[in-house]
């Protein structure tokens, strides 16, 4: 089995779904769930339930991996999401898989997000499926939320997603044969400070985000005038500055003769975390 090593295209796509699934959880769930991932797996009892979730992969990425939970612990997290009481013997009925298949959902959706930077354009849709595949590397992310209990996905990929990510090369660590125009263009660094200067003066959308907050659908329909959305922010947070829907800095609000303002406290730079 494959090892994880850091900074690869591997460790990238195990961490870009790590982290989704802490977004999206803890969104989700109004509360801070950590997640964790590792190589073991975690397979069930024969006389233990699984529900399993195909997740196929076009684009940038070409492949398929199935993802399966326990019973019990996809009737939980269901629970949580559908804002139902707690309870460990819940069956995990239609509704419930269904709150499950759109959690996995979203949590791919924010996973293909952050690894567009590295991969290219991804479509990872998700549904419910009963059929098995051959895998060739399994990780499992154990989600916990404020209870401690430990909700483990475990990810099957097939050798053909494997191998498709295997073969994407590292785009910070790769260094590309200088061709005829970039040693040129090394030559004559006032040619190359002169084409940048065109583009000084282009106008670019920049925009605030004070929070995010997933809702789910009875909660948006049943917004009106007058209703108040919860943040996950808090007042003494820093607020983001996106460009392009990138988050390009953080700061603090102020007011500038009237107007809202932003006073930069942080630059930031987007990479992948290491598992």
């Amino acid at each position: 089995m494959p090892a994880i090593d850091p900074g690869t295209p591997l460790q990238c796509f195990v961490d870009s779904f790590r982290q989704a699934a802490c977004e999206v959880f803890s969104q989700a769930f109004g509360v801070a769930w950590s997640v964790e991932a590792g190589t073991e797996e975690r397979t069930s009892p024969p006389e233990i339930s699984q529900v399993s979730f195909a997740l196929s992969v076009s684009g940038a990425l070409q492949g398929s991996a199935i993802l399966h939970m326990q019973n019990n612990h996809a009737a939980m997290l269901a629970q949580s999401f559908l804002g139902e009481p707690t309870d460990a013997s819940a069956e995990l009925n239609d509704d419930r898989k269904q709150a499950v298949e759109e959690l996995l959902r979203q949590v791919a959706g924010v996973a293909a997000t952050a690894m567009k930077g590295r991969f290219g354009e991804l479509q990872l849709p998700v549904e419910i499926t009963g059929a098995p595949t051959p895998p060739q590397f399994t990780f499992v992310l154990s989600a916990s939320g404020p209870s401690g209990d430990k909700l483990p996905i475990e990810f099957c990929l097939a050798p053909e997603l494997l191998a498709s990510i295997s073969s994407k090369s590292d785009p910070v660590l790769s260094e590309p044969v200088p061709s005829d125009d970039r040693v040129a263009s090394e030559a004559e660094p006032s040619s190359v400070q002169e084409d940048i200067g065109r583009f000084m003066d282009v106008k670019l959308d920049l925009s605030l985000r004070f929070g995010e907050r997933l809702l789910a659908l009875r909660e948006l329909l049943g917004l009106n005038s007058g209703s108040v959305v919860e943040l996950n922010r808090q007042v003494q947070e820093p607020v983001d500055l996106l460009l392009g829907g990138k988050v390009l800095a953080k700061g603090e609000v102020v007011v500038v003769d009237g107007s809202y303002g932003i006073r930069i406290t942080e630059v930031l730079q987007a990479r992948c975390g290491a598992v």
